[in-house]
């Protein structure tokens, strides 16, 4: 008698994947004209055709282990030549939204983050967090609070809040924020590892990539990739979004590189040299400025093109845009905009409006470093870590992982060599 193995559907994953967006999955009846028109779908993994599948049916478990989701970019050809308007592209953007909080902690802190009215409520609570800070930070130094101003009435931010204060506050939660991610790309390896067949990689039952093989053969060539946009590329009804992606990248690249250099000459040279040049406000010629502000350009430019692309694109109806969608592009563009206006308005020395743009623009960088692990934002964790599988998983198969499961090359003389002493040995044998 055949064996039966009974199918548990998941009907709270099936339920989050449509309240997400992708509420057209039941339509799909498997013609495969989705992985075919994909451009970047393979024939050794093709998607999105069997995710649809596992959608339907509720198996969670195998969508949580399977890193084709993450290789999709949303490119829209799918969507557009499904013959029952299924919307796969859809509905692999609503199982990413899923995953996301499936492996982010804590679950409440996630949902939170997944409206607008509670990413609102984390943006006002890190203002309001900002202002404590701000008036404890006074009493220390002397100054007014809340619009402290210099002698001749010249409105400098470091007065509200210098270095000290400013690391008191992100530290702790860029802190936060890397534990949360590191433990979800830690889970969602594992989980991937499972579905691939290949085991689970770190936690002893198959050997891991070493450090070194990591960085260097994976994940540095899984960031130039990204960097580069190649996949982006190759979309085709929705090709031009990765412009714009490609700039909120790149700017936020540049502005990682200001934060970076903001931190070496305050909190480092500053501490040791008192000289000007070191200490904000900056002038405009300065390291730190320049990058600043070509981040800034590239974020808001960035930003403003995905904006009118998703607007274009779900007026055409190629894509669906979901809640969360729109408040990871609300939330980068109020960073950025807070961000010039808060540098051009302290300019005019107004007080009572610079420092409250201001108070805003770090409540606004707070809530970014906090929707990292929570939001569309971790797609920069997972689509990464998906790339740097794919490549991985290919060499283990192929024995060439780079980390003591490689097959030894032998050449043809070699080998032959090998046999003959191989028949030597056997006819020694026999003779004696």
């Amino acid at each position: 008698m055949a064996d039966f193995k009974k199918l548990e559907p998941d009907l709270a994953f099936v339920k989050g994947v449509m309240d997400a967006g992708g509420d057209t999955v039941n339509r799909c009846y498997q013609c495969a004209t989705c992985s075919i028109v994909c451009p970047l779908s393979t024939p050794e993994s093709p998607f999105p055709r069997k995710e649809m599948l596992w959608a339907q049916w509720g198996m969670a478990s195998k969508v949580s282990g399977d890193a084709d989701v993450w290789l999709c970019h949303q490119c829209g050809d799918c969507s557009a030549y499904c013959p029952r308007d299924a919307k796969p592209g859809d509905v692999l953007g609503a199982i990413r939204a899923n995953a996301i909080r499936y492996y982010a902690e804590p679950k409440a802190l996630a949902d939170m983050m997944s409206t607008s009215r509670g990413m609102i409520g984390v943006g006002i609570a890190s203002i309001v967090a900002v202002l404590i800070m701000g008036f404890i930070w006074s009493l220390i130094t002397g100054h007014s609070f809340p619009f402290p101003v210099t002698e001749d009435g010249k409105v400098e931010y470091h007065l509200f809040l210098s270095v000290i204060p400013i690391d008191i506050l992100f530290l702790p939660l860029a802190g936060f924020v890397a534990f949360v991610s590191y433990k979800g790309v830690v889970n969602f390896w594992q989980d991937i590892s499972k579905g691939a067949g290949l085991g689970e990689s770190y936690t002893g039952t198959m050997p891991a990539p070493s450090l070194s093989a990591l960085l260097k053969k994976y994940l540095v060539p899984a960031v130039k990739e990204i960097l580069a946009h190649e996949r982006f590329k190759k979309c085709g009804q929705t090709a031009e979004r990765a412009k714009g992606h490609k700039w909120v990248l790149w700017g936020f690249v540049f502005l990682f590189i200001t934060t970076s250099l903001g931190v070496i000459f305050a909190d480092v040279l500053g501490n040791i040299f008192h000289a000007g040049f070191l200490h904000s406000p900056y002038a405009f010629w300065h390291p730190v400025k320049i990058f600043g502000t070509i981040g800034a350009v590239l974020l808001m430019g960035g930003i403003w093109m995905v904006r009118t692309m998703r607007e274009e694109k779900t007026k055409e109806g190629i894509l669906q845009s979901s809640e969360q969608d729109w408040n990871f592009i609300w939330l980068i563009f109020a960073v950025g905009a807070s961000g010039i206006l808060s540098w051009a308005i302290r300019l005019t020395n107004i007080p009572y409006i610079a420092y409250p743009i201001y108070w805003i623009h770090l409540g606004t960088v707070a809530t970014l470093f906090l929707a990292l692990p929570f939001t569309k934002f971790g797609h920069m964790l997972y689509r990464t870590t998906a790339y740097v599988f794919q490549a991985w998983a290919a060499d283990v198969r192929a024995g060439q992982a780079g980390f003591g499961l490689e097959k030894p090359v032998v050449s043809p003389s070699e080998t032959a060599e090998a046999g003959q002493e191989e028949e030597a040995g056997e006819t020694g044998t026999k003779t004696e």
